[in-house]
C-alpha cells in the first residue's frame, strides 16, 4: 500500500478513535473524586499536597496510630511500652533502676516460657504442707465421687465433675460460685447437659471456654464464667475419656474409648479432624503450646504424639501393662502412669522411658498387687510432679537430671483419704488440687467409706 494512503487511512482511525472517546465522555456522567469533592476552584499542585497530608493526619486520628503500622513498628512499640512497665514496677517495689540486662533477661525468660522451652528447679524450695492448712471443698450438689477437674490459668476458680452428672465451680479460697445440675439417662433430647457419668474436664487458657466429656459420648460446650451452655457435640462412639485444650487458643482435643482423637474450633463451634493410630480405649490426652497433642493408648501399650502441623506420629511403646493416663512436664518430656504402680518418665528423643518408678504407691496389705496409680499432674516447665493413688497419700516426685538421663525421686507425702482421681497445680505452682472419690472413677472395685467425695485444695509454701 502507498504511505499516503496508510497515512490517511491512520488520520481516519485517529480521528475516528477521538469521537469515540469525546462520545463516551459525554455519556458517562463526571465523578469527582474524594479529594475534588467540596471544591470548586482549582487548587495548585503546593495546596494539593497540604491537602493530602491533612486527609492523611485525619485519617490517623480516626484509626489510631496502631492501625498504621507495620508489624516491626508495633513489636517495637510493644516491647518498649513493657519495658518501660517493668522499669515502673521495680521503680515501685525498691525505687531502683532496672539495668537493661535485667530486662533483657526477664524478657527471654517470658518469651521462652510462653514456647515451652524454660525449665525451672523449684522442687527444693517446696516444704511439706501442713495438715491445717489443706482446705476441702464439698457441694450438696455433688454427692458422688469426683472424677475430674479443671483449674483455671490464672489459678483462681476450679470445676470439678462427678459420676452424679454435676459440674460445680469454686473459687481458689473455697466459695461454690455455680453448679450445673445432672441428668437421669434418658432425658438427653430435653436435658441441658450431663445425664451420664462425667470423664473429662478443660478449661481453656482464657477462661472463655470450659468443655466437658460423659460416658455417653457427648461433649458439652459451657462459659466458662456464667457455665451458660453454648454447645453440643456428639461425635465419639463411645466414652470421652480426656479433654485437653491448646494453650493460647481455642483449639480443644478430645480423646475416647473409641480410639479416636478429635480435633475442634470452638470459635467457630465446630469439628476439624480426626486423628487415629491406637489399637485400645485412649485413656489420657495432654497439649501445651505447640499445635500437637500426646495421648496414651491404654493396654495397647502405646503413647503417640500427633503432629499435627506436619501431619506426622510419634510412638513410643511402655513397659506398663496399661498406661491409664499421660502428663507433659514441658514439650519434650512427659510422665506415664499405669494400673501396675508404675511411674514413667520420658522424652521425645527416646523411644523408651529413661526411668520407672515401680511400685510408685506401695502394695495392697490383703493381696499384696501394687496400689493403682489413678492419677497424675506436673507443674509444667519445672521439675515437680505429683502422683495420687488409693494408698491414702499424694506423692511429690522432683525430677533430676544425670548425664542427660531424667529420674523421678521422692520429695514428701501428703496424705489424703481415698481415691485421688484427678490432680492439677495452679499455674504458678502455688496450690495442688485433688478430686477425691471413695471409688475410682471408672468403676466399683474398691472403696473407702473414710474418704469424703470432695474437692481439696492443699496450698504449697516455700522455704524463700
Amino acid at each position: 500500500m502507498p504511505f499516503f494512503i496508510r497515512g490517511r487511512v491512520r488520520d481516519a482511525k485517529e480521528k475516528k478513535g477521538k469521537k469515540r472517546g469525546l462520545k463516551n465522555k459525554q455519556a458517562l456522567p463526571t465523578k469527582k473524586s474524594k479529594l475534588d469533592s467540596g471544591l470548586d476552584e482549582e487548587i495548585t499542585s503546593e495546596e494539593d499536597e497540604e491537602y493530602l497530608k491533612g486527609k492523611v493526619n485525619d485519617a490517623a486520628e480516626e484509626k489510631g496510630v496502631e492501625d498504621l503500622e507495620t508489624a516491626q513498628e508495633k513489636k517495637v512499640r510493644l516491647a518498649r511500652q513493657y519495658i518501660q512497665e517493668l522499669r515502673q514496677q521495680k521503680e515501685n517495689e525498691d525505687d531502683e533502676e532496672l539495668d537493661d540486662k535485667a530486662v533483657a533477661a526477664r524478657l527471654q525468660e517470658e518469651v521462652l516460657d510462653s514456647a515451652g522451652k524454660l525449665r525451672r528447679l523449684v522442687a527444693e524450695t517446696y516444704l511439706e504442707p501442713e495438715l491445717e492448712d489443706i482446705i476441702v471443698l464439698k457441694s450438696k450438689h455433688q454427692k458422688l465421687p469426683i472424677t475430674c477437674l479443671a483449674v483455671t490459668s490464672d489459678g483462681q476458680f476450679i470445676y470439678s465433675g462427678s459420676k452424679d452428672c454435676s459440674i460445680v465451680k469454686y473459687s481458689i479460697d473455697g466459695k461454690r460460685l455455680g453448679h450445673i445440675a445432672g441428668g437421669r439417662k434418658g432425658t438427653e433430647k430435653f436435658h441441658v447437659g450431663h445425664t451420664s457419668h462425667i470423664y473429662s474436664l478443660a478449661v481453656s487458657t482464657d477462661g472463655k471456654f470450659l468443655a466437658s466429656g460423659d460416658v455417653g459420648g457427648f461433649i458439652h460446650v459451657w462459659n466458662g464464667e456464667t457455665l451458660e451452655h453454648l454447645k453440643k457435640f456428639k461425635s465419639h462412639r463411645s466414652a470421652v475419656s480426656a479433654l485437653a485444650f491448646r494453650r493460647s487458643s481455642h483449639t480443644l482435643y478430645s480423646a475416647s474409648h473409641d480410639r479416636m482423637v478429635m480435633v475442634w474450633d470452638l470459635d467457630t463451634m465446630a469439628f476439624v479432624e480426626h486423628l487415629g493410630g491406637h489399637q485400645d480405649a485412649i485413656t489420657g490426652i495432654d497439649s501445651l503450646v505447640r499445635e500437637s497433642c500426646i495421648t496414651s493408648g491404654g493396654r495397647d501399650q502405646s503413647v503417640i504424639v500427633y503432629v499435627i502441623v506436619e501431619d506426622k506420629q510419634l510412638r513410643f511403646v511402655s513397659p506398663h501393662d496399661s498406661i491409664d493416663g499421660v502428663k507433659l512436664v514441658d514439650e519434650r518430656t512427659f510422665v506415664t502412669f499405669g494400673q501396675e504402680g508404675s511411674l514413667g518418665i520420658w522424652t521425645t528423643l527416646k523411644k523408651r522411658p529413661h526411668f520407672m518408678v515401680r511400685r510408685a504407691h506401695g502394695c495392697q496389705a490383703e493381696n499384696g498387687l501394687p496400689n493403682w496409680i489413678c492419677s497424675v499432674s506436673a507443674l509444667v516447665n519445672t521439675d515437680v510432679v505429683a502422683s495420687g493413688s488409693m494408698d491414702g497419700y499424694i506423692r511429690l516426685w522432683k525430677i533430676t537430671v544425670d548425664r542427660g538421663q531424667r529420674k523421678l525421686q521422692s520429695l514428701f507425702n501428703i496424705p489424703i483419704a481415698g481415691v485421688v482421681n484427678d490432680l492439677a497445680f495452679t499455674s504458678n505452682g502455688s496450690h495442688l488440687i485433688a478430686g477425691i472419690g471413695q471409688e475410682h472413677k471408672l468403676g466399683r472395685w474398691f472403696k473407702d467409706k473414710t474418704a469424703k467425695n470432695s474437692i481439696i485444695v492443699i496450698p504449697l509454701k516455700k522455704n524463700v
